[in-house]
């Protein structure tokens, strides 16, 4: 379970830079065939980086207290309010990044120049 936590926070960490310094205009699309998709600018992009990097903070804050302290405890109150700040910036920022794509039509499937054998 501790290698898939791991895994997770890595995932944030690397995606959040990424998506932050990076901001490449992408494409997310819907669950379902019929719906349109979101198109995230470059601002939304940064936004969803910011959110994981929030999420990636509350990580390093869990995973300190829970696996590499000699004694688990409940973090004190400070670490706690600090946590909640952290839980309310990053779904605050992926709200604003969900708010700001603008929903669109899937793009068209790419052809291959080659011909087929």
């Amino acid at each position: 379970m501790r290698s898939f936590q791991v895994m997770l926070f890595v995932l944030c960490v690397l995606a959040g830079i990424y998506l932050l310094v990076v901001a490449p205009e992408f494409f997310m699309p819907a669950r379902d065939v019929r719906e349109p998709g979101y198109l995230f600018s470059p601002g939304a992009a940064r936004a969803l980086g910011g959110g994981l990097l929030s999420f990636a903070a509350m990580g390093v804050i869990y995973l300190r207290h829970q696996y590499y302290s000699e004694e688990r405890r409940l973090p004190e109150p400070a670490v706690q309010k600090l946590y909640f700040a952290l839980t309310v910036l990053g779904l605050g920022l992926m709200t604003l990044a969900l708010n700001l794509a603008e929903p669109a039509p899937p793009p068209p499937p790419v052809q291959s120049e080659s011909p087929a054998p």
